[in-house]
């Protein structure tokens, strides 16, 4: 179901409900319906704060991702030596000095 019409679901019913409950208070009376619109206030407040802490805690930051086609390196524990963490390399990685080149006779 698309959310307009989600949206417009919950407008007819809560139309529906209001006009429901407007006529159950004019047929009990406005004593009666004084006494239970007090405590249907407090469950609908009630429920709006339930909703709230709800709300608060799902739309916390999720912890990090990576984007999707990336790379995530993790290294943990102790590492001795060199380490490298990379996503594109392009050519060579040297640790340290690079080696001297032997000189090639030429007699």
């Amino acid at each position: 179901m698309s959310r307009r019409a989600l949206t417009w679901s919950g407008v007819a019913v809560a139309l529906g409900a209001l006009a429901a409950l407007g006529w159950y208070f004019i047929a009990v009376g406005l004593d009666r319906a004084d006494k239970l619109a007090s405590v249907l206030g407090a469950f609908v407040g009630l429920l709006g704060l339930g909703l709230a802490i709800y709300g608060t805690v799902s739309s916390r930051p999720e912890a990090a991702q990576p984007e999707p086609g990336g790379v995530h390196n993790e290294i943990s524990g102790t590492v001795h030596g060199s380490a490298v963490q990379a996503r594109d390399i392009e050519g060579g990685i040297t640790f340290g000095a690079p080696k001297p080149h032997k000189a090639q006779d030429t007699d």
